[in-house]
C-alpha cells in the first residue's frame, strides 16, 4: 500500500509540475507572439527597403524626403528630416491604432493603383503588375515603421558612398550621355570668328512639332497625356523638339522605329524620326519606370504632314515684342502681381517653393492674382478669412483670385483644400 501512494505522490507531483509549466507558457503566450511579429515586421522592413531601392528612390529620394527643387524629386514625402518630410512620417508611422491601419490601406491601394501623378505598381498597372501582394504589403510595411536614415544609409552605399547624382545639366554631360536617336546640338564658334571655307550660312530646319514633357505627362499644341490621348503627326525624316520642363528624367522612345532619346532635366534635345519609316501609326512614350502609364500617345508617320507650326512658348515665357496678346489676356498693367503656380503637390512662388519653404504674397486690396495649375491634379486657392474664398484651378489652366478691396492690412494663411494637399500647399498672403 505505501508504494502505491508513492506513486500516487509522484503522479500527483509531476501533473502539478506540468499544469504550472503550462500555465507559464500560456502566460507567456503574448509575449511570443509579439517577439514573432516584430520578428516577421522586421523581415518585412528589410525586404520593403530593398523594393524601394529598386522601385521608388527616383521620384521618393533616398531617404524618404520626396519632392525638392534642388534635387529634381517629383514623389510626395514620406519621411525624413525635412520639413514635410516630418510632417509626412507622423501620419504614416502614427501610435494610433485606428489612424495607423487607416494609412496602410491607403497606402496599399495606392502602390496597387496609382494616385495623381503616381503610376500604379500593383493590380491597376498597365500592362501587368510591377509588384506582387506581398512586396506591396512589405512595401507599405516599411514606410510605416522605417528608420528614414537606414534607408538613406542603404541608398547612399548602393551609390558607391555618394549622394545619388541629378541628371547631367551641363552640354558636355549632356553630349557624354546623349543616346542614340538624339540629334547632337552643333557646337557655338568662337565670338568673331568667320564661316569655315565654303561653308554656307546655314539656318537649322525647323522642328516639326514639340513635345513638352513635364511630372508626370506630355504637352502638345493643348493637348496634355495625364487628361487625353495624344496624337502627333509628322513626316518620315522630320525632328522633334523635346523640352524637359520637369523635375525628373524623362525619355521618347518609339520601339517600331528604333528611337529613344534621353530627355536631361531642363534641357532640349531633339528626336529625328528615320526618313525611310513607313507611313502609319506607332506608340510612343516615356521609358522611365513608372511614367509610361501617363506618358504615352500615337505617333502618326505622314508624307504629307503640314509644315510645323510655330513653336510654343513655355508657361510664364514673355512674348517678343510686336507679338499680339491672346485673345482676352489682361493688360500688361493689371498683371502686377505675379503668377502663384501649383504643381504636384506644392506651390512655387517667385523662387519659392512649398515644398521646402514658406510662400509668402505680398498684394494690395484688389490685387488680382494669376493662378497656373502646372500639375496632373486638381487644386485650388483657398483664404478662408475672405469669406471661405475658395478659386479652383482646373488642370492646365491659369485662372485669377481676387483680393476683396475691403480686405483689411495683414497676414492671411492660403492653401489648397483638396484632400491630402494642405500639409505641403500653405503659405502666407500679406495684405498691404
Amino acid at each position: 500500500m505505501g508504494a502505491v501512494q508513492k506513486l500516487a505522490t509522484v503522479v500527483i507531483v509531476g501533473l502539478v509540475a506540468l499544469a504550472s509549466v503550462l500555465v507559464v507558457y500560456l502566460a507567456d503566450e503574448p509575449n511570443r507572439r509579439a517577439a514573432e511579429a516584430a520578428e516577421q515586421e522586421e523581415v518585412a522592413v528589410e525586404r520593403g527597403i530593398s523594393t524601394y531601392l529598386n522601385n521608388c528612390v527616383t521620384c521618393h529620394g533616398p531617404g524618404g524626403e520626396g519632392l525638392t527643387a534642388q534635387d529634381g524629386r517629383i514623389g510626395l514625402p514620406l519621411g525624413g528630416n525635412t520639413r514635410q518630410a516630418r510632417a509626412a512620417q507622423e501620419v504614416n508611422q502614427s501610435q494610433d491604432p485606428i489612424e495607423r491601419q487607416q494609412r496602410y490601406d491607403l497606402i496599399v491601394e495606392t502602390l496597387h493603383q496609382g494616385r495623381n501623378a503616381m503610376p500604379a505598381f500593383g493590380r491597376g498597372a498597365e500592362g501587368g503588375a510591377v509588384l506582387n501582394d506581398e512586396e506591396i504589403h512589405e512595401l507599405a510595411t516599411m514606410i510605416q515603421h522605417v528608420d528614414w536614415d537606414l534607408v538613406y544609409n542603404d541608398v547612399i552605399a548602393a551609390n558607391d558612398g555618394v549622394y545619388p547624382p541629378a541628371p547631367p545639366t551641363t552640354p558636355a554631360a549632356a553630349a557624354a550621355q546623349a543616346p542614340a536617336g538624339a540629334a547632337a546640338a552643333p557646337a557655338a564658334p568662337p565670338a568673331g570668328a568667320p564661316p569655315a571655307d565654303g561653308a554656307a550660312a546655314q539656318a537649322p530646319a525647323a522642328p516639326a512639332a514639340t513635345l513638352e514633357g513635364y511630372d508626370i505627362g506630355w504637352r502638345l499644341n493643348g493637348q496634355d497625356s495625364a487628361a487625353e490621348n495624344l496624337t502627333l503627326t509628322v513626316a518620315p525624316g522630320s525632328t522633334i523638339s523635346l523640352p524637359n520642363v520637369g523635375a525628373s528624367l524623362h525619355n521618347f522612345a518609339v520601339d517600331d522605329l528604333g528611337v529613344s532619346v534621353d530627355m536631361p532635366v531642363g534641357q532640349t534635345v531633339e528626336a529625328t524620326i528615320p526618313a525611310d519609316a513607313p507611313a502609319g501609326q506607332y506608340e510612343f512614350y516615356c521609358n522611365v519606370p513608372g511614367h509610361k502609364a501617363l506618358m504615352n500617345g500615337i505617333l502618326v508617320i505622314d508624307s504629307a504632314a503640314a509644315p510645323p507650326a510655330a513653336a510654343q512658348a513655355p508657361a510664364g515665357a514673355t512674348p517678343a515684342e510686336g507679338t499680339p496678346a491672346p485673345a482676352g489676356a489682361p493688360p500688361a498693367e493689371q498683371a502686377a502681381v505675379p503668377t502663384l503656380e501649383g504643381y504636384d503637390i506644392g506651390w512655387r512662388f517667385e523662387g519659392q517653393d512649398s515644398a521646402s519653404a514658406d510662400v509668402t504674397i505680398t498684394v494690395a486690396p484688389g490685387a488680382k492674382i494669376p493662378l497656373l495649375n502646372a500639375g496632373v491634379s486638381p487644386h485650388n486657392f483657398a483664404v478662408d478669412a475672405f469669406d471661405n474664398m475658395v478659386v479652383d484651378m482646373p488642370i492646365g489652366q491659369t485662372v485669377e483670385a481676387t483680393i476683396p478691396a475691403d480686405a483689411a492690412p495683414g497676414e492671411y494663411e492660403f492653401y489648397c483644400n483638396v484632400p491630402g494637399h494642405k500639409a505641403l500647399m500653405t503659405g502666407t498672403l500679406i495684405v498691404q
